[in-house]
């Protein structure tokens, strides 16, 4: 029988009693009674997978997820590097709020990943009967533990019924127990009465983490560039945004000694377009070499500057780049980790617009 070891992350959230209400004491409390919870799958993994799980519990922060900041992104992934050789396979419990972005940080921070990094969490706190947080924590080892089709890698996000891909994960609800959704054609796999994975998605998947470099059997491999810079500016345009406004606030901003403002991502209208009135302000970013990437607010929507006059006149005129169906966590965390890497006005351009982690699936033809 075949031991795997698997290190599990807290950080704090639902999962790990972080709620503003009594019930907070419901949470896992030690790491004793988080095992005690998981004795049933290890057993389910040696019965039905032949697999001896080991399990090590390390607690990083105790943070509702709205309070969590890229430093304790960079503090997962030096653990994970940290202790890469030890273990087969890791899990981050994590708050719902802003687990999407955790995830898309860390599948850019490690390009050659080798072994799964599973991000859960859960609706309702430990303890209570109808906590789904047991289900979605033994359902991230399984995930973690999965032994077909040469196993999982890379950075994952296994909540409710789903399996998705870690730039593709985003949060649906705050009530419903299957919070989380496959964003735009990232699922790769559904969790029912067995685990049903979407073979070509996963392949697809795994394809990402070997484009930088080979993939990496030990620590010494293991390519990690966990670093952010996240002095970005997010605006959502609404009709009347007052242009005189908005070009103040930037220059101040991209001018501040304290910290200049380093990018920008807009929500505007239908596939990317900026209403003519604002383009000045685009026009002084372009000037400044500060990269905007603009997005949509339609839901299921795509930002390609390619479809009506103010989107053609961005994408003619080289003043936005578009995020093509990039999700705003993963289109936010991209650009802070280009500019943290001290890539040039240009490269951001061209990056930004590349897929890297699977982050982009919908590309318009270049007219």
């Amino acid at each position: 029988m075949a031991t795997y070891r698997f290190l599990i992350m807290q950080t704090g959230g639902t999962i790990d009693g972080e709620i503003a209400s009594p019930a907070s004491g419901y949470g896992f409390g030690d790491s004793n009674m988080l095992q005690l919870s998981l004795n049933p799958v290890v057993a389910e993994l040696s019965r039905d997978w032949n697999i001896s799980a080991e399990i090590e519990m390390v607690k990083i922060a105790s943070l509702d997820s709205s309070d969590i900041l890229p430093e304790h992104w960079a503090a997962i992934a030096r653990l994970v590097a940290d202790r890469y050789d030890e273990f087969e396979g890791f899990v981050v419990l994590h708050g719902t709020n802003t687990l999407a972005y955790t995830s898309s940080a860390l599948a850019f921070a490690f390009p050659n990943l080798n072994k799964p990094v599973i991000l859960t969490g859960s609706q309702v706190p430990y303890g209570r009967s109808t906590s789904d947080a047991p289900l979605n924590l033994a359902n991230a080892l399984r995930v973690a533990a999965y032994p077909y089709h040469g196993g999982m890698k890379g950075v994952i996000c296994v909540f409710g019924s789903y399996i998705i891909a870690g730039t593709r994960a985003k949060k649906a609800t705050e009530f419903a127990l299957d919070a989380f959704m496959p964003f735009a054609g990232g699922e790769l796999g559904r969790i029912g009465r067995n685990i049903a994975m979407d073979q070509a998605s996963v392949e697809r998947h795994h394809r990402y983490l070997d484009q930088t470099a080979a993939a990496a059997l030990t620590r010494n491999d293991l390519i990690v560039e966990s670093g952010f810079d996240m002095r970005i500016l997010s605006v959502t345009e609404f009709p009347g945004m007052d242009p005189a406004m908005l070009s103040d606030a930037l220059a101040h901003l991209v001018r501040d000694k304290r910290g200049a403002m380093r990018g920008v991502v807009i929500r505007a209208f239908g596939a990317g377009d900026i209403s003519h009135h604002l383009h000045p302000c685009l026009e002084f970013l372009a000037q400044e070499k500060v990269p905007v990437v603009v997005t949509t607010q339609a839901p299921l929507g795509v930002s390609t500057l390619r479809v009506n006059m103010p989107g053609l006149d961005l994408a003619m005129r080289r003043l936005a780049i578009p995020a093509h169906d990039m999700s705003i966590e993963a289109m936010t965390t991209k650009l802070g980790w280009l500019l943290a890497q001290e890539c040039g006005y240009d490269e951001i351009r061209q990056r930004m617009e590349m897929d890297l982690r699977g982050e982009i699936r919908i590309r318009p033809e270049r007219r």
